[in-house]
This record gives structure tokens, C-alpha cells and sequence, in this order.
């Protein structure tokens, strides 16, 4: 009589045959001895860094909120501050500017950048009343567009090699550069003003706009927050003077140099 295997035998051998079949199909890294308490090895050209790319980035896009402090040193300047109830830092003004770079060397980047700042100042005339005692006021505005070409050079390199396919950028890399562009303005003066050859009163607008060639000085940094995004600010100075228009005839140039910091983001790609 033939002995038929029981049923808690044939489990055993199913469930061996299935092992079997998991060990054979099994990939040869799990299969490769691996002494006790040594880290699992990673595949070749993987990075165990969280925050690594595949090579330095080839470009990127930024926005930067700033500040811009005037210099104001010209005639126009100094006539409407002593005539008017203006101070030496009321036309400093808040600004956005957009930039566009790429690397051309392993520590120069090439940044193109356009920015605008607006400073609206409400004033009175110091020595002078109306004929019912009341202020003579008016409103000064300057507006300013700069466009700037640039060279940024680094002082540290932008990052490091992780194995063979893969790039870390650094945590803070600091910069200086120098660039040359160009600069609009607008200087606009609205509301209630004396003539003093007979001393009336009238209400009249000014206004003069131009461009003026532009050279700056900077310094910053770069702080990266992940793989594709970094915190950038910068400190820079800025040259310019532009001819006024014939509402200011009279006066030299207007002083368009100053002082701009600015804060914003760096969009990696």
C-alpha cells in the first residue's frame, strides 16, 4: 500500500519549495555576504547625501527685494532740501529687481539684472504761507530703473564632487563683482509753488526723464536652502548721473549714485 503524505508534511514542503524560489530569484546584492555591524554598501554612483545633484547647475532666476540709499549730491538735490521741507534721506526707497545667470568659469557667473525703486516725498515750502497762513505743499517723486550686465566671482568654489555622478553645492558662498549698464529715471515735482521774483503762488507739475550710463561694485553671498533654491543677498554701490530736462534748465546733472542692498532668492536649474 503507498504511503500518501499527510497534510501538515505537504505544507512543509510548500512552503520550502516557495523559499527556494525567493532565494533563486533573490537579486546578487542581497545575496552578497555582508559582515556584522558594517553599514549596507550603496550601489556605485549613488550619493548618500540628501541634497545632491548631478552636476553644478547650468544656470538660474532670482528675485531681491532692496533699499536704496541716495547719494544726492547735485544742485536739483540741494535746491528743492533747503526750499523745501525735504531731508537728506527722504528720497531713499524701497525696490524689486529680477536677475538672470549662469556660470561661465568654475568661480565667475555672468548676471544679468533689471531692478526699479520709487521714493514719493510729500513737502512744504520752508519760508512761505498762502494768504490764509496755510502750507504751500507739493510732492516729489524719483523713480529709477537700473539695468545692469555683470561678472560675479566667487571666493569659495560653488560646490564639490560626491562620487562620480554626483555634485553637493556648498552652504555659503560668498561673492564680489563689478558690472556696467544703464539707468532711467524720473524726478516729478506736483502741487502748489512760489515764484519768487513777485512771490505768487501757482500750481504747476516738473518733470525730466532720462537714461545715464551706470557702473557698480558689489559683494554677497549665496546661502543654500535645498538643491534648487538658495537665500542671496548683496551689498552694492552704484555710480550714475543723468542731464535734466528743460523744466529743471539751469541746473547740472542729477546725481542718480547711491547705496542698494537687497535680499531675496536664487531659483537654481
Amino acid at each position: 500500500m503507498k504511503m500518501q503524505p499527510n497534510r501538515p508534511t505537504r505544507m512543509v514542503f510548500a512552503v520550502a519549495a516557495l523559499s527556494l524560489a525567493c532565494v533563486l530569484g533573490a537579486t546578487p546584492q542581497v545575496l552578497a555576504f555582508q559582515p556584522a555591524g558594517e553599514p549596507a554598501r550603496q550601489p556605485a554612483g549613488r550619493s548618500t547625501e540628501p541634497d545632491f545633484r548631478f552636476g553644478p547647475p547650468t544656470g538660474w532666476v532670482g528675485v531681491r527685494l532692496s533699499k536704496l540709499f541716495v547719494r544726492g549730491e547735485s544742485e536739483l538735490f540741494d535746491f528743492v532740501r533747503d526750499d523745501l521741507t525735504i531731508g537728506k534721506r527722504d528720497f531713499d526707497g524701497p525696490g524689486i529687481s529680477f536677475e538672470i545667470g549662469a556660470p561661465i568659469a568654475p568661480r565667475v557667473d555672468m548676471v544679468f539684472d533689471v531692478g526699479y525703486s520709487r521714493a514719493s516725498v510729500n513737502s512744504e515750502v520752508r519760508e512761505f504761507v498762502d494768504e490764509f497762513d496755510l502750507p504751500i505743499v507739493q510732492t516729489t517723486r524719483l523713480t529709477q530703473v537700473p539695468l545692469g550686465a555683470n561678472f560675479r566671482f566667487l571666493l569659495m568654489p560653488r560646490g564639490r564632487e560626491v562620487g562620480r555622478f554626483a555634485w553637493v553645492a556648498n552652504s555659503f558662498t560668498p561673492y564680489v563683482g563689478a558690472g556696467v549698464g544703464g539707468l532711467w529715471y524720473r524726478f516729478e515735482q506736483e502741487g502748489e509753488f512760489v515764484d519768487f521774483v513777485d512771490l505768487a503762488i501757482f500750481d504747476d507739475y516738473f518733470e525730466s526723464s532720462g537714461w545715464g550710463v551706470s557702473s557698480h561694485l558689489f559683494g554677497g553671498a549665496s546661502i543654500k536652502i535645498n538643491r534648487w533654491l538658495a537665500l542671496a543677498t548683496e551689498a552694492r554701490y552704484i555710480w550714475s548721473s543723468a542731464e535734466l530736462g528743460r523744466d529743471f534748465v539751469g541746473f547740472d546733472e542729477l546725481d542718480l549714485a547711491g547705496f542698494k542692498i537687497t535680499t531675496g532668492l536664487e531659483f537654481k536649474f
